[in-house]
């Protein structure tokens, strides 16, 4: 693929953080408006002022699209958006490479001068995020293979007929798709720690993801070169900052190629190259000596084992006795009726936008780790007495400009962003479909957090006794 771009100042709305609406435009009309000239990338990579688009009409095999830009709109402001001139984009395609682009954007400012959004919000809307999403989306599946990749995943779901024996039993498989489609959306929305969060009035979801793994850190009484696992690690958000914050030397256990690349690029971007790992394997068979671990934790990770007996006796074995594990769980809580057609779709859904087998209750994890030999220090749901609740970020009647990305608006311009990448050919054909099985998701999980049927920090603190 290849993008030419203006230069990022101020003539671009797209760089000023406004609301992008794409609608198609008239190939006639294209030609009035783009200008004369426009910035465009020199040899070197940087914009020249000096070149100008050829001012002939778009070909018939051309693309075109209309971005308005309208105002930021602000809820505590209380006035509606008022538009801008828009701007456009061609899409043309070579013949003899019809999946390759260019791109040219052209756009004004309104006279009057206004507020951009924040920084946040901003970025949620830059081409520089919208790119680095699109790279990524699938993963390490081969970009031609991610619709049927999707195909298979829904079908492993209650949600489209699926049944729990089929998830269990090829859960590697079904949770190995789940994380090359949706790591990308996860990390474009969510940042680099996919958990949720008990979260204090004032305090931004950055800053309450960062407690969480600090609380749990303390927990463990985690010391300064200590070695700890980190069971499903992710891209490594939490290892990176329960390193840090601890001083420790963190191993992070993942079954997926591609966080696994994006977790070591992570590590080495910020100095943790030689002090954190990362270690291809399934949890549920530990590639690691018996009592080699000072620590293990797992965040919103073991969920997706399809036996959480097997998964609990594996970390009990790599642990030293005497030493702790602390886990957030995912779990059903007493609420949940199974006879509930409400309740029932609910956690179908949660399953299917989650990659997860099964969603075992609280009483059901806590036997569960009893039966792989631990002693229990305590357990707590934590979500009872949060002071905000945990999926506010998700909940489409609230608004937030540090999570806009996760907003109802900020959704609404990720879906069609997705959209419009996919139908250029810059993201993988199926993209649309994660994207939607993900909201979905967010859904199940805020009317599962409002009903109090679902938890996503189920915490408990067990300890492996000295003696066997």
């Amino acid at each position: 693929m290849e993008a030419r771009r203006g230069s990022a100042g101020p003539a671009c709305p797209v760089s000023r953080g406004r609301l992008l609406v794409i609608r198609p435009l008239p190939a006639k009309s294209l030609a009035h408006s783009l200008p004369p000239s426009l910035p465009r990338p020199s040899a070197s990579g940087r914009s020249s002022s000096c070149s100008s688009i050829p001012p002939e009409a778009p070909s018939s095999s051309s693309r075109h699209f209309e971005i308005s830009a309208p105002d930021p709109f602000l809820p505590h402001q209380g006035r509606r958006p008022r538009s801008i001139p828009p701007c456009s984009i061609s899409i043309r395609s070579s013949e003899s490479e019809p999946r390759k682009f260019s791109c040219f954007v052209s756009g004004r400012p309104s006279a009057a001068a206004r507020p951009a959004l924040p920084a946040a919000a901003a970025a949620a809307m830059s081409k520089s995020g919208a790119l680095d999403l699109a790279s990524g989306l699938g993963g390490k599946i081969d970009k031609e293979q991610v619709k049927s990749a999707v195909d298979e995943y829904e079908k492993y779901h209650g949600y489209y007929g699926g049944k729990e024996e089929s998830r269990k039993s090829n859960y590697t498989d079904m949770v190995n798709k789940y994380y090359d489609l949706a790591t990308s959306f996860y990390e474009y929305g969510w940042g680099e720690s996919f958990h949720f969060a008990h979260r204090w009035n004032g305090e931004s979801l950055r800053e309450s993801i960062k407690r969480h793994e600090h609380f749990l850190a303390l927990q463990l009484e985690l010391k300064p070169g200590m070695k700890v696992l980190d069971v499903g690690c992710g891209i490594g958000g939490p290892l990176r900052e329960i390193a840090r914050f601890s001083s420790t030397s963190v191993t992070g256990l993942n079954n997926n190629d591609y966080q696994i690349t994006r977790g070591k690029a992570l590590n080495r971007s910020v100095g943790l190259g030689a002090t954190c790992d990362f270690v291809k394997a399934d949890f549920m068979k530990m590639p690691f000596s018996d009592n080699t671990f000072d620590a293990v934790y797992a965040i919103e990770a073991t969920c997706h084992a399809p036996n959480p007996v097997g998964c609990y006796k594996e970390i009990y074995r790599v642990l030293k006795p005497g030493q702790c594990f602390a886990v957030y769980e995912w779990c059903i809580t007493d609420h949940y009726d199974p006879n509930n057609a409400t309740h029932k779709r609910i956690k179908d859904e949660i399953e299917l936008g989650n990659g997860l087998p099964d969603i075992r209750s609280t009483r059901q994890c806590l036997q569960a780790v009893k039966d792989a030999g631990f002693e229990v220090i305590w357990d707590k749901d934590l979500a009872e007495d949060s002071p905000l609740p945990w999926y506010l970020p998700l909940d489409p009647s609230r608004f937030s400009l540090s999570s806009f990305r996760l907003t109802t608006v900020g959704r609404i311009i990720t879906r069609n962003m997705v959209k419009v990448l996919e139908y250029v050919g810059l993201a993988p054909e199926g993209s649309q479909r994660v994207s939607s099985f993900l909201e979905k998701a967010a859904e199940g999980l805020v009317e599962g957090g409002k009903k109090e049927i679902f938890t996503p920090m189920y915490f408990f603190v067990v300890r492996k006794p000295l003696s066997e």
